[in-house]
């Protein structure tokens, strides 16, 4: 395969080399033509002329047109006139721009060619600003303008731009002109402005204008020199110039990267305009439409590799991607399919799926929400993204199977070609093997990328010689082609061109002069032996490789072996050759072409890759920087040592830890097939499907050379393939455990509901929550010298109020007088805060141990305005600050809150989780991919970036599209439109786009229908969007004579208004004949009284609709009666208080993964333990008298410096004997304290802690 491809690679050198060659011819014919061009150029009599003037001095004008704008005053519209125009009225007004240019082609010529000029003012105005819709130009013109059109949209970077060349004159119609240096540059590029807005980026204006004045200077030399780079035709010789002031471009301002994370790039626009979903276009395979047939294919493909084959580790799948595990001794249980295992009918759900995917371009979650009665109760929206994924790689197998099918036929006919050359009645050659129906039903047969690569290393044992050749004869053939086709045109030129013809011909263009290369040949140690002709010695071994495969396959012999009379050695000594001078050389080399054949048969090598997958066993030991660095927190050191450990015994992400650990040079590692404790190998087990099963000498030396040519494909070819194999299906399993354990935590974050207010408070009209909820949140560090900071937000989310706490951390018990004064006033000032701005809940974050204090604190304050204010017990909660902490230090919020301290955009980051955590969790799917600065797992950092990105989005998606988005809301209040891009049918381009167009229209979304009417949104993506966004009708009813439909704020998909009137008139028993019934008034009644529809009989309103050609609507009806019961009801789990655990997981910052029995820590020595002695202690107690010193020591503190004992009493009469040391007080890292034991200091007797260790020490326990 190696030699195959570095052929191709030289012949795509040399395919190279021959189009430069072209290249070169083609600029010698553009500099004849340059020529003629600088004669022309001197005409002034012409119009080319004029054009090229004027697109040279244009250039210049740019800077300088709005200089003298304000002194004088024209009647006619200018340019700021039309832009105000088209930003009120949302759409592009056509600009009367070819007054303005005739006047500074006026200005250019003499006033004696005025008259002259006059005469083709209107021809050259149509053919700058008409286009091809001007009439009376002709094809080459309109061309010209189509082209110029095109480029400059490439300018201004998007298809609503205005044209760049906007020429301004005063009202004598003189250009305005003024020095270079001094003048300022404004962009009047849109889709700069908003780069530039984006980007945040600060232009030195003075610099672009020395740029422009070099450019100035060095157009008329450069101007040819670029038609020529671009290609130009040469009857427009500075066309080309028209992109030239590329200063006024995003595309020049902004490096390429940042084009790409702003999504200005041509690529972005055309996704932009394009009319399928955002998602659907990104994917490395396009989304294409499917017969049945395929479809049944595929839904059986799908089944089979997502849902039914299980892992070969052990891998736990959560309850939301809808599987469970099984009991752990059942291995099918243990091992479950990596999108869960689901029953047989749930092929059909597929099926139906890939039909709205594929065939509809209906994206997953309209799918789950609207087409729920065709996939459900088999499919859930996670295996419908699992369908949707697969589908993608349905996709690339089924192109690269085409592509291998058509290089079958390509050898086919070549080989063909070759025998028809040849004698007809001359056998074929021996070392010759000709492709047939086999061939072509075992690439058919192919279900697997594995598979695929089998065919193809099979294909290049056999044929990767001739591949060089055949390429020489199609190209050969595909020139002969064309020659013919043009002898035939030119006897008849009047008849029209073969399409199929030009079809071959433009395949064939790029060959050139391929057949005059000769490519370079290698050949490997197979090669060689082929051309020695030692197929037939390879063949006396008796059975062919795909024989010997169909005996794997059936375990047992279902070919006999054909034993060949003669001894191996004398059929060796047939062979013998110039390279092979002895039989024993030939005969080696034969068996290293029977086990080559062997370890590349497509149906060998998936029977023994199946046994492999499932008999493999697992080495580990640790290398000399393992032994050091591997300790007992390292995630290997369990696994160190191993020894023929079943890779089916693999659970979670241990291969992922043992791989790392490969990598960082820790262990060495490596998958066997066979241990040493077993009987016999596989080999021994398979050998006996190649054996001739007799005992004759010749048959005995025969199945000795089949045995080893057997263990030679397996040790030196098979075996190591199957390794990197499963190594690779392993780690991609325990990335894909990984990827799935941060899904979620992330869906455990954004499941929560926003935070919802007692009802007795809302009693109250001033905690009243019909305009949201108030939430003020209090942020702090855990250091006294920096002040806390709280925050009050309103209920869309906007930063109202805030309050500076510098001394909230001290204690209200401190010793120091001073710090307790300090405290009582910061809790005044919350006091006076709380009872003026009357928040519906405070929230703090959990940043140490501390917040329990403060918490405290807090709540005694409510308390206090609740017993004596009359105020309602307002809620105080603690909050996770993880994620505030990394908004506070997020671009985003520098952006929105520069003047803010940092602590305070954290106080922000918390009231908006609390608000709603799914609005500020997205304000992190920024394109600075800030997202993956929050802690899903240990291992996040070591699985593919871009699956983890693709699979959080998904929880955005699936999430967003549940709870649905109020578009006005997020462009009035901008920190929610980031949920947009998570809508189904968009993303964060057609989002944006949709965002941008109402800005710039001024007007809010009043009805769904305006996504169409007003944002051009095309068919397929309005159907995919359009119920899950939600409009605020009632906002609506007395800023609007028009028509208000109620349902645009339900999740009712405007598919089934229709329905949903009917359901609603029905409900309310009005006779359908009589003129009097108005739906809209039926319904709006209905909504509020939503119990009338309880009597309804869906299920056989379901029955009339699908006999009226609607489909299977029998859950959609039963959710449009839940709908209008309560219009867009929260489906997310409500929020609750944190539990105790939940509570120390938060403040600790450790999990139970991180915190547990028996781990191994450090911690900071803070105090000795000590226990007073008691009344009948001090009765019995016996100082001891040391004889040495004659000290007397006490029994309880172990003081040992007094000379009396009478002393000894008086320190146990005055109190002043701390007691007995009962163990050491300690600190850990994360703020926990500890206790330990005096006993458990050290292996030998400890009796006064003291001796051993002393406050502030550092020292290694273990947690029990």
């Amino acid at each position: 395969m190696a030699d195959f491809l570095e052929s191709e690679a030289e012949e795509s050198d040399d395919e190279e080399v021959t189009g430069k060659k072209k290249v070169i011819d083609d600029d010698d014919e553009e500099e004849e033509e340059d020529d003629d061009e600088r004669l022309r150029e001197e005409m002034k009599d012409l119009i080319n002329d004029e054009e090229e003037e004027v697109e040279e001095d244009s250039d210049n004008e740019v800077g300088k047109k709005k200089r003298r704008h304000h002194d004088d005053f024209d009647d006619n519209l200018e340019d700021e006139d039309y832009d105000l125009i088209e930003e009120n009225l949302g759409v592009k007004v056509q600009r009367k721009k070819k007054f303005k240019r005739v006047r500074r082609i006026a200005d250019e010529e003499s006033d004696n060619e005025e008259s002259k000029e006059s005469m083709n003012r209107d021809a050259i105005a149509n053919e700058l600003f008409e286009g091809s819709d001007a009439e009376g130009l002709e094809e080459g013109e309109k061309e010209r303008g189509d082209l110029e059109d095109e480029e400059a949209r490439e300018v201004s970077g998007s298809d609503l731009e205005s044209d760049p060349d906007d020429f301004i004159v005063d009202d004598e119609g003189q250009p305005i002109t003024k020095g270079k240096k001094k003048r300022t540059i404004k962009y009047n590029d849109v889709a700069l402005q908003e780069a530039q807005d984006i980007f945040g980026v600060d232009f030195d204006f003075e610099e672009f204008a020395k740029y422009e004045d070099e450019y100035d200077e060095d157009m008329e030399e450069e101007e040819y020199e670029d038609e020529e780079e671009e290609g130009e035709a040469r009857q427009r010789p500075k066309k080309t110039t028209r992109k030239r002031p590329t200063k006024k471009s995003i595309f020049e301002v902004y490096e390429p990267v940042e084009l790409e994370r702003g999504h200005f790039t041509d690529r972005d626009n055309e996704i932009r305009a394009t009319d399928i979903p955002e998602r659907f276009q990104l994917r490395a395979v396009p989304m294409t439409s499917a017969t049945e047939e395929e479809i049944a294919r595929e839904a059986e493909w799908i089944y089979k590799q997502a849902f039914s084959n299980p892992t070969v580790s052990v891998q736990s799948t959560g309850p939301e991607e809808g599987a469970s595990a099984g009991p752990t001794g059942d291995a099918g249980g243990r091992h479950q399919p990596l999108a869960g295992r689901k029953s047989v009918t749930a092929v059909s759900k597929v099926a139906e799926a890939l039909r709205f995917m594929r065939n509809q371009l209906f994206e997953v979650p309209f799918i789950a929400f609207y087409r729920k009665e065709y996939v459900e109760p088999d499919l859930n929206i996670n295996d419908l993204w699992s369908v949707y994924r697969w589908d993608e790689k349905w996709c690339q197998l089924q192109t690269r199977k085409k592509n291998l099918h058509r290089l079958f036929t390509k050898m086919q006919e070549y080989q063909c070609d070759q025998i028809l050359q040849d004698d007809l009645e001359k056998p074929l050659p021996e070392n010759m093997r000709p492709i047939d129906d086999s061939d072509f039903q075992r690439l058919d047969e192919v279900q697997s990328s594995e598979e695929l690569r089998d065919v193809y290393l099979h294909f290049l044992l056999y044929y990767a010689q001739d591949i060089p050749d055949m390429q020489e004869a199609q190209a050969a053939k595909r020139k002969k082609k064309k020659q013919e086709a043009a002898a035939a045109a030119a006897a008849n030129p009047d008849e029209e061109g073969n399409p199929e013809k030009e079809a071959e011909d433009d395949d064939g263009a790029d060959d050139g002069d391929e057949t005059r290369l000769k490519h370079a040949v290698r050949k490997d140690l197979f090669a060689v032996c082929r051309e020695a002709g030692l197929d037939g010695l390879a063949k006396k071994f008796g059975l062919t490789p795909e024989q010997f495969g169909e005996n794997l396959r059936d375990n047992y012999q279902r070919h006999e072996v054909d034993q060949f009379p003669v001894a191996p050695l004398e059929a060796a000594a047939d062979f013998v050759s110039k390279r092979f001078t002895t039989p024993e050389e030939a005969l080696k080399a034969a068996r290293y072409m029977v086990a080559t054949q062997i370890s590349r048969d497509p149906l060998v090598r998936r029977c023994m890759r199946e046994t492999f997958f499932e008999r493999a066993k697992v080495c580990a030991n640790p290398t000399k920087k393992g032994l050091k660095e591997i300790d007992e927190n390292h995630p290997c050191y369990t696994m160190k040592y191993l020894k023929y450990k079943p890779v089916r015994n693999l659970e979670g992400e241990q291969f992922l830890n043992l791989s790392l650990a490969e990598k960082e040079g820790l262990v060495k590692l490596s998958i066997v097939m066979d241990s040493d404790t077993q009987s016999g190998t596989y080999l021994d087990e398979i050998k006996q499907l190649y054996y001739k099963d007799e005992f004759s000498s010749n048959v005995l030396e025969w199945n000795n050379q089949r045995s080893e040519a057997l263990g030679y494909a397996l040790n030196t070819f098979l075996y190591p393939t199957f390794e990197k194999e499963l190594k690779t299906r392993l780690l991609g399993e325990s990335q894909e455990g990984v990827i799935k354990a941060c899904c979620r935590k992330l869906y455990n974050w954004l499941k929560v509901a926003p935070y919802s207010v007692d009802p007795q408070m809302e009693e109250d009209e001033d905690f009243d929550t019909r305009d949201g909820i108030r939430v003020f949140s209090i942020a702090y560090e855990n250091n006294w010298e920096v002040p806390a900071f709280g925050a009050l937000i309103d209920g869309t989310g906007e930063v109202s109020e805030y309050l500076r706490l510098p001394h909230l951390l001290k204690r209200k018990n401190a010793w120091k007088e001073k710090e307790r004064e300090l405290k009582e006033l910061d809790l005044k000032l919350l006091r006076k805060f709380i009872m003026n701005k009357k928040p519906h809940v405070i929230c703090l974050g959990a940043v140490s141990r501390e917040a329990l204090q403060i918490i405290d604190d807090i709540k005694a304050v409510v308390t206090d305005l609740a017993e004596n204010e009359q105020m309602p017990l307002i809620g105080v909660e603690l909050v996770d600050n993880d994620l505030a902490t990394v908004y506070m230090n997020s671009k985003k919020a520098e952006n929105d809150f520069r003047d803010y301290p940092p602590l305070l955009r954290q106080a922000i980051s918390l009231a908006r989780r609390l608000q709603d955590p799914l609005v500020e969790f997205s304000q992190l799917c920024t394109p600075d991919e800030e997202i993956f600065c929050l802690k899903y797992h240990p291992l996040q950092d070591n699985v593919p970036r871009d699956e983890l990105t693709n699979a959080l989005s998904l929880e955005f998606v699936n999430r967003t599209n549940e709870v649905g988005v109020d578009i006005n809301l997020a462009i009035t209040h901008p920190h929610t439109s980031f949920l947009v891009q998570f809508i189904c049918g968009l993303g964060p381009r057609k989002g944006y786009a949709l965002l941008k167009i109402l800005k710039q229209s001024h007007q809010r979304l009043e009805s769904r229908s305006q996504l169409v009417t007003v944002c051009n949104m095309g068919p397929k993506v309005f159907i995919n969007c359009a119920g899950f966004i939600k409009i605020d009708t009632t906002s609506f009813e007395n800023s609007t004579n028009a028509y208000v439909e109620v349902l645009d704020g339900s999740r009712v998909h405007p598919e089934a208004y229709e329905w949903a009137r009917k359901m609603a008139v029905d409900a309310l028993e009005y006779d359908d004949v009589t003129e009097d019934v108005n739906p809209a008034e039926a319904l709006e009644e209905i909504l509020e009284n939503p119990e009338k529809l309880k009597d309804l009989d869906l299920d056989a309103f379901a029955v009339e609709l699908e006999r009226q050609g609607y489909g299977n609507k029998s859950i959609t009806l039963y959710d449009i009666r839940a709908e209008l019961n309560h219009r867009y009801k929260d489906l997310r789990t409500a929020y609750r208080s944190p539990n105790a655990e939940e509570t120390f997981n938060m403040l600790t910052k450790e999990t139970p993964q991180t915190f547990y029995i028996g781990k191994m820590v450090t911690c900071q020595v803070i105090g000795i333990a000590r226990r007073k002695p008691r009344g009948p202690q001090l009765d019995q107690a016996n100082p001891i008298r040391n004889d040495e010193t004659g000290l007397w020591q006490c029994p309880f503190c172990l003081k040992n410096d007094f000379p009396e004992l009478s002393e000894v009493w008086n320190h146990f009469d005055a109190g002043s004997c701390p007691g007995q040391a009962m163990g050491v007080r300690v600190r850990l890292d994360n703020g926990i304290s500890g206790f330990i034991l005096t006993k458990f200091i050290s292996d030998k007797k400890v009796t006064n802690p003291e001796e051993r260790v002393q406050v502030g020490m550092i020292l290694h326990c273990r947690i029990t």
